[in-house]
């Protein structure tokens, strides 16, 4: 593998699993080729446009960029430029949008209904058992000083 592979391969790595699938679900590569042949292009400019598609899809370069570079880096003018930047967002930048943000919705959905939580119910025969106090039907004496005084409290004058 080398260093341009290896580049790519960290630059895929960053990018989220919902847009990494996105990106295999679409043959772009192929797509590229076809709107090549569409608008001309030579293997050579297929190839440099090939190269800008992919700086796109895998975020080395920014989208608003996309147009000057395939025409500088492709050769074209800018009337085939633009035919070809349309072709490349209708049939691969738009599709792969459309089905990361799916793959997004899908991934939300499954983490916001997480399964219901079920308690372990407690069998009668471990729990405690609590036995209730008899009831006193009288009250029950002051035990607490003879003679109700406390014998260690100075009386008050």
């Amino acid at each position: 593998m080398n260093e341009t592979d290896k580049l790519i391969e960290e630059q895929v790595k960053t990018l989220p699993p919902n847009l990494q699938q996105a990106i295999n679900d679409v043959p772009w590569k192929a797509l590229v080729q076809e709107i090549g042949r569409t608008n001309a292009l030579d293997a050579e400019q297929i190839a440099s446009l090939e190269q800008e598609t992919m700086f796109i899809i895998y975020a080395f370069e920014s989208p608003k960029d996309y147009l000057a570079n395939i025409m500088r880096e492709v050769g074209i003018l800018e009337d085939t430029a633009l035919n070809i930047a349309e072709s490349v967002a209708d049939k691969i930048f738009n599709p792969i949008l459309q089905k990361s943000e799916e793959s997004e919705k899908t991934i939300k959905t499954k983490t916001e209904s997480p399964a219901p939580v079920s308690v372990p119910e407690i069998p009668p025969t471990i729990l405690p058992v609590v036995k209730p106090e008899p009831k006193v039907s009288a009250p029950l004496p002051d035990y607490r000083y003879p003679d109700g005084q406390d014998p260690y409290r100075e009386p008050l004058k």
